[in-house]
């Protein structure tokens, strides 16, 4: 069975009201004692007075009993008043017969008065049969001492002390009322704001990171959402990394396939040239001498086509991986660019180059800006038809042919490895040589300055790491 548990709100409104419960039941205990022992000595007190009264009454000549029906009228409030002789003796009662009284020698208010000249006592009295304050004091009579004893019952008393006691209640239970009110409205303003933080969690764990959240009830909710709202930065950062890592991830597994695709297009025709001519020259041993030549050129040529691709292959992977250190030097750069013009033009016949160059000191390595100048060149060659223009002016080198072109959203794309504009094309092409030449100039501290118009051609250049000119004239 699935264990219960209270909301927060609940377990403040229930504590809070116990609380306040329990505080002011405590403070309605202590307060009734305290007024309790308020209004008897309150009371002793002004017994004392009375006692002053009576006496001022019986110098003046005014009997006992006229002497204490006055002060009862004045007092509002019955009053006994007793006459005791110093030896215990009741002589004057208002409230019983004397004759039937006991000795109250032993009295705890008439001891204490023959002692001290006061006393007072709460206690039973078995004469009116009530509980009652007796407060007496030692006087002359005629010539004799005696005991003045004046006292009220404390049934008035009580009577008094719970009409305020009653008052007192009534103003603590609307403060409980209030309280309980107080209280709830914060119960709800705590959901509130807990109904808040839980929505805005589930907003969260639904990635919905811009959600909006804006606690305000106490600084503590402002404090908690301050703390949830960079966590959800958090998360959102963390999110995007999870699909930039993702995207990292699929765009692997493409250049894998793209890769595999590659290189099984790429060696299918070779390979498949060397099985072929292999099969015919193992099944006609027959076979002239000359188309045996021819046959065994042709499986040189697929051969080392394959070697050349997986030279490439290795290289584009070093450069990536950071394996490839540039041996830099001094050198001209116009005769590299003039080298590769001539070896081109032999490998496509009937085309031309046209160069514009003049001499350009430049500080890098030569075997790789060999093969830049060559696979830019090579590349204008092989995707235009009609002759294309090389220059070299100062620090910049361009290749420039008037090819199909390529497409403004295909520009970013065809640094890539393995990337091809014309996908459906098999002209032996791995889609290796743009990205070759963007490793090597990377290192160089150059890149690829790439513009062009479909149907009009291509323009490729990109900034020489220039030592000193030199210009012939």
């Amino acid at each position: 069975m699935a264990k219960k548990y209270f909301k927060l709100s609940q377990i403040f409104f229930v504590n809070f009201i116990l609380l306040l419960g329990g505080v002011l039941a405590v403070a309605s205990l202590v307060i009734y004692y305290s007024i309790q022992q308020i209004e008897v000595q309150q009371y002793t007190n002004q017994l004392k007075s009375e006692i002053a009264y009576v006496r001022s009454k019986l110098a003046e000549g005014e009997s006992l009993e006229r002497a204490a029906e006055e002060m009862s009228e004045i007092m509002g409030r019955p009053l006994r008043v007793t006459l005791i002789a110093i030896d215990g003796t009741p002589l004057f009662d208002n409230e019983a017969d004397p004759k039937t009284m006991e000795n109250h020698a032993d009295r705890p208010e008439v001891v204490q008065a023959r002692r001290e000249g006061f006393g007072m006592a709460v206690r039973y009295s078995h004469t009116v049969g009530n509980d009652r304050i007796y407060a007496a004091k030692r006087v002359d009579w005629h010539g004799e001492p005696a005991i003045l004893r004046l006292s009220v019952s404390l049934e008035t008393v009580m009577s008094d002390f719970k009409t305020l006691w009653v008052r007192i209640a009534l103003v603590f239970a609307a403060a409980l009322f209030v309280g309980f009110l107080i209280s709830w409205m914060v119960r709800q303003r705590i959901d509130d704001e807990l109904e808040k933080i839980t929505e805005y969690l589930k907003q969260l764990a639904d990635r919905h990171y811009a959600a909006s959240f804006a606690p305000g009830f106490s600084a503590e909710f402002r404090t908690i959402g301050k703390l949830l709202k960079k966590l959800a930065k958090r998360l959102e950062k963390i999110e995007k990394k999870r699909r930039k890592h993702a995207a990292k991830l699929r765009l692997a597994g493409r250049q894998r396939s793209d890769i595999i695709s590659a290189i099984s297009h790429e060696f299918k025709n070779p390979v498949a040239a060397i099985m072929g001519y292999t099969e015919t020259l193992l099944d006609d041993p027959d076979l002239p001498l000359a188309m045996r030549t021819r046959f065994l050129e042709r499986i040189g040529q697929s051969s080392r086509r394959i070697s050349d691709m997986i030279d490439r292959l290795s290289f584009v992977t070093r450069l990536e991986s950071s394996e490839v250190e540039p041996k830099m030097s001094d050198f001209d750069f116009e005769s590299v660019v003039r080298e590769a013009a001539y070896a081109l033009e032999r490998k496509y016949a009937g085309r031309k180059i046209r160069l514009q160059t003049r001499p350009v000191q430049v500080h890098a390595d030569k075997t790789m800006m060999e093969m830049a100048v060559s696979n830019l060149m090579d590349n204008a060659l092989k995707y235009s038809e009609d002759d294309i223009a090389v220059s070299l002016d100062g620090r910049r080198f361009c290749v420039v042919d008037r090819g199909q072109g390529i497409p403004a959203d295909e520009i970013e794309r065809i640094t890539r490895k393995f990337y091809r504009v014309d996908k459906n094309s098999w002209d032996n092409s791995m889609g290796l040589g743009l990205a070759i030449v963007t490793y090597i100039l990377k290192l160089h501290g150059s890149k690829l300055d790439i513009s062009s118009e479909p149907g009009s051609g291509t323009e490729i250049c990109f900034d020489l790491p220039v030592r000193e000119a030199n210009q012939k004239k």
